[in-house]
């Protein structure tokens, strides 16, 4: 998934996209967690950090075909997600 197609979805533009992925933008409404979550199929504790352990066929890469640009996007919301992770345990 594109980060434009992740926009499309979630009714938003690509920066604002960016700014989640980037922790500009650090409450992220709930009205935007669970459709992220959807399409990412994930769960909002996870995207929160709340929950370690993923159960999902999104974190599995083998037998799928990505190209490069979509595996960086995945790259960079992973580093996102561990990101906001090590936040919420400071916290």
């Amino acid at each position: 998934m594109t980060v434009d197609q992740l926009a499309e979805i979630l009714g938003k533009n690509r920066a604002t996209i960016y700014r989640y992925e980037s922790d500009d933008i650090e409450n992220m409404p709930l009205s935007v967690l669970e459709p992220l979550a959807r399409a990412l199929k994930v769960t909002p504790a996870y995207l929160m950090g709340w929950e370690d352990d993923i159960q999902t066929l999104a974190a599995h890469h083998e037998g799928d075909e990505w190209t490069e640009e979509e595996l960086a996007e995945i790259e960079r919301f992973k580093e996102f997600v561990r990101m906001k992770r090590k936040q919420k345990q400071q916290e």
